[in-house]
C-alpha cells in the first residue's frame, strides 16, 4: 500500500505485510532505523488494529520504501518481530475495534543470522568469513580485500551476526547489512566509497530563506571533546606479548584518521595491554581503536532526506565554527506521519575545517541485487560478491 499525505514534499511511502490482512489506512507512523554494526529495524504505529493481527503479524516479512524521487528512495526488508498493543476499555473502540492502539516492530532481513552456534574457523580472513556467511544465506556482500590472517577463530555461543559483527569491529572496519546486503566498509575511507553525501542546511547556511528544502537543520545537539558517547577520545597505546613471549607495544599513526579537514590532537593517552600472537596482530587492534573514538560527536535533526546511509558523508557548512565541513553519518531514523517527514542522524568526525579534505584511494560503492522473497525468506535476487580495494 502506497501512501502520500497532504503536506508540502510529502513522500511516497509503500508499505507491504506479505500474506496477512493490514487496514493500511490505520498507519499513522512509519519508523525507519539504521545503524552502524546494527540490525535494520523499522516501527510501524497503527490506531485501530485488527485484533487477530497481534498474533497473526509476528513473522511476516515486510518491505517499506520512502521515497522524494526515483532517485532518492530508502527501504526496508524484514519481518515482524514483536508487537506492542494498547487496550483501554475506557477509551472505547477506534475504527470498530477494542485494540486503540499497537506498535509493531520489525528487525531487518540480517535478523536471520541471529541463531546461536559453535564453530571453529581456522586460518581464516575477514574477506573469507563474508564469502561463507553470504553464501549460507543467500546474501550479496561487498569486502574490502583483507588479507589478515587467524589462525584460528572461535565462535562459541555466538549467532552469525554478532560474530562477523566482533570480527569486523576488531579490524576496525563497520558493517550494515541493509536488506540482503552484507557491506563491510572502513570509516576512514568513507569520502572515496561514495556512499550518498548529503548537505545539511543551516539557517545562515540558506541565507535566511526559510523555505522547505530536504536536509534543513531542525535541531542540532553536539558533544565535543575528551568525553564522547563511545567513551573517550583518548589516543591509545597497545602493550602485549608475542608467541616468544616478547613484549611488544604500538599506537596509532598520527595520519591514521578519517582525513576530512585537519586532524583534532587528542589530549591523553591510554595504555591497553592485550594478548596477541604477533605484532600484525596488535597493530590491528590499535587501528581499530582509533576509529572508535571520534572528538566531535552530535545528533542531528533535519527535514526528511532519504539519501543518507551509514558510511555517508554529510557536510555541516555555515555555522561559521570549526566544526562546519565533512562528518561521517552513523546512523540514521526516518520519521514519516500524516503530516511530517523527519530525518536523525547521529554523526562523528576527528577533522576540523582547517585544511581540505583528503580523499582516500578505494573502490566505488556499486549498488547490489534488490532483495527478492521465497517461502517468506528475504533473499539476494542474484548471487553478487564485491571484494574491493
Amino acid at each position: 500500500m502506497i501512501f502520500k499525505s497532504a503536506f508540502p514534499n510529502s513522500p511516497d511511502v509503500s508499505v507491504v505485510f506479505n500474506g496477512v490482512s493490514v487496514d493500511y489506512t490505520s498507519i499513522q507512523t512509519v519508523i525507519i532505523d539504521i545503524a552502524e554494526n546494527k540490525h535494520d529495524m523499522a516501527t510501524i504505529e497503527f490506531v485501530g488494529l485488527l485484533p487477530k493481527a497481534i498474533t497473526d503479524y509476528v513473522g511476516t516479512p515486510v518491505y517499506i520504501s520512502i521515497s522524494v524521487s526515483p532517485a532518492q528512495v530508502t527501504t526496508f526488508y524484514g519481518y515482524v518481530t514483536y508487537i506492542e498493543p494498547e487496550m483501554i476499555t475506557r477509551k472505547g473502540l477506534i475504527n470498530n475495534s477494542p485494540v486503540q492502539s499497537a506498535t509493531v516492530v520489525c528487525l531487518g532481513a540480517s535478523y536471520t543470522m541471529s541463531n546461536s552456534k559453535n564453530k571453529v574457523w581456522e586460518n581464516t580472513t575477514l574477506t573469507n568469513i563474508v564469502e561463507s556467511l553470504a553464501t549460507t544465506y543467500n546474501y550479496s556482500y561487498s569486502v574490502p580485500a583483507e588479507y589478515f590472517v587467524w589462525k584460528r577463530l572461535l565462535q562459541n555461543q555466538q549467532s552469525d551476526w554478532a560474530f562477523l559483527q566482533e570480527t569486523c569491529s576488531s579490524l576496525g572496519y563497520s558493517l550494515t547489512t541493509n536488506g540482503t546486503h552484507i557491506h563491510v566498509y572502513d570509516p576512514f575511507k568513507a569520502l572515496g566509497r561514495g556512499l550518498p553525501y548529503v548537505e545539511l542546511v543551516t539557517v545562515r547556511g540558506a541565507y535566511g530563506n526559510l523555505d522547505y528544502v530536504p536536509g534543513r537543520i531542525m535541531e542540532f545537539t553536539g558533544t565535543f571533546g575528551d568525553v564522547t558517547p563511545d567513551g573517550d577520545s583518548n589516543k591509545v597505546n597497545y602493550v602485549g606479548v608475542d608467541s616468544s613471549g616478547r613484549a611488544i607495544t604500538t599506537s596509532p599513526d598520527d595520519m591514521e584518521y578519517s582525513r576530512l579537514g585537519e586532524a583534532v590532537p587528542s589530549r591523553y593517552t591510554t595504555t591497553v595491554n592485550v594478548n596477541v600472537s604477533s605484532l600484525e596482530m596488535l597493530n590491528k587492534f590499535a587501528n581499530s581503536a582509533i576509529r572508535k573514538h571520534y572528538p566531535y560527536n552530535a545528533k542531528v535533526i533535519v527535514t526528511g532526506t532519504p539519501d543518507p546511509v551509514p558510511g555517508s558523508i554529510a557536510k555541516i557548512d555555515n555555522y561559521d565554527s570549526n566544526f562546519d565541513g565533512y562528518w561521517l553519518v552513523r546512523s540514521v531514523r526516518h520519521t514519516v506521519t500524516r503530516s511530517n517527514f523527519l530525518t536523525e542522524l547521529n554523526i562523528s568526525t576527528d577533522s576540523t575545517s582547517g585544511k581540505n579534505p583528503e580523499v582516500v584511494p578505494v573502490a566505488a560503492y556499486v549498488d547490489p541485487p534488490s532483495p527478492t522473497l521465497l517461502d517468506g525468506i528475504w533473499l539476494s535476487s542474484k548471487a553478487y560478491g564485491d571484494i574491493y580495494v
